[in-house]
């Protein structure tokens, strides 16, 4: 089946979009030893392009972006930020688009609850109020940048991105075959064109996911089914407290242990509590977040 020129023309904003906003949230966690996966071939992901991660239901779904904390190409991270993007030329298909990513970040975020993961939706076009506030009040932090803006940047190519409903087809797909022509070099200009003009719709967008990658662990609350609430300052000490509380509470051997309750508390107010059956179980999800 042909494809249309007017979902040509989405595709290759789309496809602009993403290498402009992976630049941008790239060089925002540089420094934190993350690392930034998007569409494309990785061993990790035995060479497939796409981005899929499975939430609690083994829904499949393909993302944009995954930060990962001590990820590779050759080894999957922990992950610590999922990102959607999307262009959206009518705010009549927004709505449903504005659903989709709910649909895939909050299920995830509840999957990897464990790793309190940031969740993050760069949005471009036309949006309406109802379909952004949609994502915000699920606690999907949401970068918005209007149409003028994703337009503007590709007339230093002069391409002509800013069609409507009544553009003809003739016109869509001159605007389609004049991006085809292009060099490698020109369609780069478009996407440094984005990173430059988009750069300030990003600041608190950055700045929320710069503060959720920074926290620092305030202290740990260690819960025994059988015990007292414990306390300590480190991961390290805390494994240490579990290894050792039968003798520290002075708990009989003969005792079961039920439970274990496990809640980091961070620096900047966010939480994780996590529940386990054995000691072996918590320790071993202790050191898987000695990145914190």
């Amino acid at each position: 089946m042909a494809i249309s020129p007017s979902h040509s023309l989405g595709q290759i904003i789309g496809y602009a979009m993403e290498l402009a906003f992976f630049e941008i949230i790239k060089t925002s966690v540089s420094d934190g030893g993350y690392y930034v996966d998007r569409q494309g071939s990785r061993p990790a992901r035995n060479y497939r392009k796409k981005v899929t991660w499975i939430d609690y239901n083994q829904n499949k779904h393909d993302l944009d972006f995954v930060i990962e904390k001590n990820g590779t190409d050759e080894v999957v991270g922990i992950p610590v930020a999922f990102i959607e993007s999307a262009w959206r030329r009518y705010t009549k298909h927004s709505v449903n688009k504005a659903g989709e990513i709910a649909n895939a970040l909050i299920p995830l975020r509840l999957t990897y609850r464990g790793h309190n993961p940031f969740v993050g939706a760069i949005v471009a076009g036309e949006w309406t109020i109802g379909g952004l506030t949609h994502m915000k009040s699920q606690g999907i932090n949401v970068v918005y940048i209007p149409v003028p803006v994703i337009v503007d940047a590709f007339k230093c190519v002069d391409v002509d991105f800013n069609f409507n409903e009544d553009t003809s087809t003739e016109d869509l797909q001159y605007q389609v075959d004049k991006w085809s022509s292009l060099s490698d070099e020109h369609k780069w200009s478009v996407v440094e064109n984005l990173i430059k003009s988009t750069n300030p719709y990003f600041d608190d967008f950055i700045g929320e996911l710069r503060t959720h990658l920074s926290r620092k662990i305030d202290r740990i609350l260690i819960v025994p089914l059988y015990g007292d609430v414990l306390y300590a300052g480190t991961l390290d000490e805390a494994i240490n407290v579990i290894h050792n509380f039968d003798a520290g509470l002075g708990y009989s051997q003969s005792l079961d242990l039920k439970k274990i309750e496990i809640q980091l508390r961070f620096t900047n107010l966010d939480k994780i509590d996590a529940s386990f059956t054995s000691k072996q179980d918590a320790i071993q999800w202790l050191e898987l977040n000695k990145s914190y």
